[in-house]
This record gives C-alpha cells, structure tokens and sequence, in this order.
C-alpha cells in the first residue's frame, strides 16, 4: 500500500508522489510547498489581514519598480514606531560590541541549521546593527551594521512573526533588493525578538548564498533559540 498523506486513498498519494517527483521534491516538502503557496494567495486575498495588505503592496510594489523597502515604510509597518524605537532604547544593547554569551548562542544557531551565516541583530529606523554575527559578508569589510534599505530582518519585522525565504532570486518582493542583487544573501530564515509589550526589537536570522528548503523542523529551532536570546535582552 502506497504509504502518502493520511486521508488520501491510494490512488490519490501515488499522483501526490509522482508530482513531487516531477519538481525534484519529497513528498512532505512537496504538501508544505502547496499549503505555503495556498496560504499566502488567501492571506493576500483577506481584506481584514495585516499581513495580506503587507502582500498585497509588496506584490504592487514589484509590478512597478518601487522600492520595497519604501513601500513598507508608507504602509505604516511597525518598523518606524515610535515605541517600538522606544523599546530597542531600552535594551541598551545598540553599539555594545561583541558578547560571549550571545556569541555562542548565535554559533549554535549556525550549528544547529547547518548555516554559514547566523545573527542575532537589533534595528532601528534607520539601520541594522549586528549584536552578534557569524559568517557576515566579506563585502562589509568588517562593519557591524548595515543601513535600512541593506536589511533583509527588516521585513520580519514588518510582519512580526518568522520570514521564510527559500530563493530570493524567485521571490517577487525581493528579487530586487539591494542584498539579493549583489549576491549578499538568496535564502533566509528569520524570526523577531518581542518584548512583554508585543514590540519587535531584533532578530535572530541564518542566511546563505545558496537556495535552502527551511521545514518547520528548522524553524523551531530558531524560535527555541531565538526565546534563549530573548530571555537575556528582557531579563
């Protein structure tokens, strides 16, 4: 008996297989693929969705050439509220230098997803400053931070929960960011830092240069990780 999704006769997991097949996939990875895709045209069909109206701009922006970056900013996403900047004041960890605490935490990340980049990052409005960082690109010539327009975490701010990107070079809303065109990054896995009042500080991210299938396995475990580092900023 043909072993597939349960709920599906026989018949129903073979074409399931054979599909996933086709596009180099397994089957698990295939069914995750389709619910993604499915999720996102919903959410960017619910009126009453914050996270689908963020779509919908980002899709516009793309058909015209605009910048999604300023697309984000007219949306009024909560990368430039006020008391989100507030509270990443309050961390005090802008400008700090390395930390060997965060340090390891951040290596086990890059560990523990088999990523050569890994970071734990805070952002303001008008930048992204790297806390801790390992594998950042030789093209910062050394630099701790990069500018707004330069920052792939921003967007898992704007949308406040994990940002999943497999290949930017495919993506409509990012294919022409400045980081995916020089080469900086073409997959990403990134999830925000929240403090007690909802409000995204940073993020901890992996990145690489090649394409990666992140599972829901690899983002567990960023967020298990991610809650270690949160518990040190807010403590």
């Amino acid at each position: 008996m043909t072993t597939g999704f349960p709920g599906f006769d026989e018949r129903l997991n073979e074409l399931l297989a054979r599909q996933a097949e086709k596009s180099g996939l397994s089957t698990e990875e295939f069914i995750r693929r389709a619910v993604v895709d499915r999720l996102v045209r919903e959410l960017s069909d619910d009126q009453d969705s914050d996270v689908g109206a963020l779509l919908r701009a980002l899709q516009a922006a793309s058909e015209k050439g605009v910048d999604p970056v300023e697309v984000t900013r007219a949306f009024g996403t909560p990368i430039d509220d006020p008391e989100r900047l507030a509270a990443v004041t309050r961390t005090g960890l802008m400008d700090t230098g390395s930390d060997a605490g965060y340090d390891r935490i951040v290596a086990m990340v890059a560990d523990a997803l088999d990523a050569p980049s890994a970071a734990f990052s805070l952002l303001d409005d008008r930048r992204q400053y790297f806390k801790s960082a390992l594998g950042l690109p030789s093209e910062l010539g050394g630099a701790q931070e990069v500018p707004l327009d330069a920052s792939i975490c921003r967007y898992a701010i704007d949308l406040g929960q994990p940002l999943v990107v497999e290949d930017a070079r495919l993506n409509d809303a990012l294919k022409d960011h400045p980081s995916v065109q020089s080469n900086l990054f073409v997959s990403y896995l990134g999830v925000p830092l929240v403090d007690d009042d909802g409000h995204s500080v940073g993020t901890l991210c992996v990145w690489d240069r090649q394409p990666r299938q992140w599972t829901t396995g690899h983002v567990q475990i960023l967020q298990d990780l991610a809650w270690i580092i949160r518990e040190r900023v807010f403590e």
